[in-house]
Parts: structure tokens; sequence; C-alpha cells
């Protein structure tokens, strides 16, 4: 159940301590609001939704830490990015911006950001998600660093051009955004929430070679995350990564905790950085999640918390987020094996 530690518990993590249990934290953004039977348009849209949901799933399966992400583009919808509306799936851009000198010189930050649209509901939903759990969990909001940032604007195929043809240009883009996301931060940290999930899916070894990472992306990334830890907030940094020379470099930045995708041993994992940087994720919910059996999906859980837990600085999550046609009983187990693996001695 939730329990009103969780908070000391997250941060001890953070800090490579042993916590009472392992928090659990799984990516159910995509997952709650179709069991507890809503269309994505109506969560993604509507507080009260936000608050059904949010509240209703940790009642069901006992987060310790629970997200509000609806989708990356809530605050950039702003910035004349045409996105799509459908019902049962996230929004996603029609047309990205022009990747020009011009567009740059063109962006502002809206002086009435965060109070009209859908960023204005989503600070809503927090504020009531956090009037009605208080601190039984760490409450969690989201923003993308600078990098992945660009891709969602202009997209990936420009922005790694930009990389490799106009990196002047390409870091201006981030420098702007670095600002501009910090603002949007700190509306979510004023609104109630005690972390950030800081999204940089395109800045891993899935696009960009490590040389590049820690030329183009670590720096902006890394700053995001320091302005986000000096008002008070946690960062859980996530690319989906499963390359140890990535996560080597990732590890000495300041982050809070590095969510691991799948294809890595998460014990490879904890032995390579564990000492530096508290680690989390690794479930495989496409081939484990999914498709195993209850019973299957608890052995490898527990193979996961076993490899990843001892010695505390380790959060379980999954690598990335759960389907929306996951069976609710591998759900359950995948709660269960975490409680019964989780548990530290005097914990």
């Amino acid at each position: 159940m939730a329990y009103k530690g969780v908070l000391d518990d997250v941060r001890k993590c953070a800090a490579l301590e042993v916590p009472s249990r392992v928090p659990f934290f799984p990516l159910g953004v995509m997952y709650d609001f179709h069991v507890l039977g809503f269309t994505h348009r109506r969560w993604r849209t509507d507080p009260e939704v936000m608050l059904k949901v949010g509240t209703g799933a940790v009642r069901m399966f006992d987060y310790d830490i629970y997200m509000l992400h609806p989708d990356d583009l809530i605050e950039y919808e702003e910035m004349g990015i045409g996105v799509t509306d459908e019902e049962n799936l996230p929004p996603a851009v029609r047309a990205y911006l022009p990747p020009t000198e011009e567009t740059l010189a063109a962006l502002r930050q809206p002086g009435d950001l965060g109070k009209t649209g859908r960023l204005a509901r989503h600070l809503s939903g927090l504020r009531a998600l956090k009037r009605d759990l208080g601190d039984t969990v760490c409450l969690t909001g989201r923003i993308a660093a600078p990098f992945t940032t660009i891709t969602l604007i202009l997209g990936i195929q420009e922005t790694l051009l930009l990389m490799l043809e106009q990196p002047a240009l390409l870091r201006r883009y981030m420098d702007f955004f670095l600002d501009y996301n910090a603002a949007v931060a700190q509306l979510q940290l004023d609104a109630g929430a005690d972390a950030l999930w800081l999204g940089d899916c395109v800045a891993t070894s899935h696009f960009i070679s490590v040389e590049h990472y820690r030329e183009f992306a670590a720096r902006h990334a890394e700053e995001s995350s320091s302005r986000i830890r000096a008002k008070g907030g946690l960062v859980f940094y996530h690319g989906a990564e499963i390359s140890i020379p990535h996560l080597d470099v990732m590890a000495d930045l300041v982050f809070d905790a590095i969510n691991i995708g799948y294809g890595v041993d998460i014990g490879d994992v904890k032995k390579a950085i564990g000492s530096r940087m508290c680690v989390m994720g690794n479930l495989d919910t496409i081939r484990v999640l999914r498709p195993l059996a209850p019973d299957e999906v608890e052995r490898d859980v527990a193979r996961i918390v076993e490899a990843a837990g001892p010695g505390g600085g380790y959060i379980f999550c999954t690598g990335e987020g759960i389907t929306h046609d996951t069976p609710i009983e591998n759900a359950k187990a995948m709660v269960r094996a975490v409680r019964r693996c989780g548990r530290y001695q005097g914990g």
C-alpha cells in the first residue's frame, strides 16, 4: 500500500543508499487509463479523469511512484506545431517546424505559459493528484531533455542533419529550449510534482554514437536536471539506453536515476555504473510482461530485482511503457514479485 515514507525511500535510492523496500514504478501511463475504462483523449484533456485514473491506478497496482505523462507535446503546441487528436492514441506531430535560423529567431516563451490549453489542464491534474495522494506516492511530472526536444519540433532526421551540418545552430536551439523546458518543469513542481521524468530517447545509442552524445546531448541534459534538482525536484532520466559505454557517460552526469531499456542485463549495468548512479528499468513489456503467463512474469521480475536490488540504489521500473493489451493478471504478478523480492533487512 502507498505509505508516508515513500519519498524518503526514493531519495535514499537516489543517494545510493538502502530504502525500506524497492520502490515500485512501472510505466503504466498508456495502460492505466485503459484498465480504468477511459479513452486516451478523455484522460489527456480532463483533469478530473487524470485524478480518477491516477488514484485508481495507485490503489489497484500499489504504485510507489506515479507519473502523469499523457504525451510529449503538451507544451510545444503553442509553438505552432500541428498535432493529431485521436480518441485512443496519443497526439503525434502533423507538421514539424522548418529547421532554420528564422524559425529559431521567431520562437518565444508565451507570457501566459501554463494558463491555457492542455498544459494548464496537465497542471490541474497534478494539483488534484497531490491533493488526494499527498506524500503517500512520489508524484512525477514530465519534460523532454533539450536534444530530444529538438527532434519533437523539427523531426529526428532534421535534428541529426543539424548535428552534422550546422552544429552551432543545433546548440542555439537547445539553449532556447533549456530555458523554456525549465519554465515548464518549474510549473509542474509548483503544482505538486516531487520529481520530473526527463525524457531523452533520441540521445541514445539507438540514434547517436557515444561521442556525439558526449558532444551534443550530455551538457544540456545535465543542465536541465541541475535546474530541476536546484528547485527540490528529483530527476529520472530516460532514454531506454542499453549501451554500457553510453550509460558510463550518463552515470557521471547529475541525475537521480537512469532508466534502463531492454536487451541488456541489469546486473551488468549495476556493476558498471551502480556505484555512481541509481539504476531503474529493464523489464521487457513486449516480450515478457504482455505475452507470458503470470508465473513466468513473476520469475523474470524476481530475476531483475534480485540482480539490481542488493545494496540499494535501485528503483523497479519497466524499460518502456506497459502496452494497453497487457493482461491485468500479469500486471498484478509484477507487483507481487517486486513486493516479495524487494524487501530489505529491517524494512
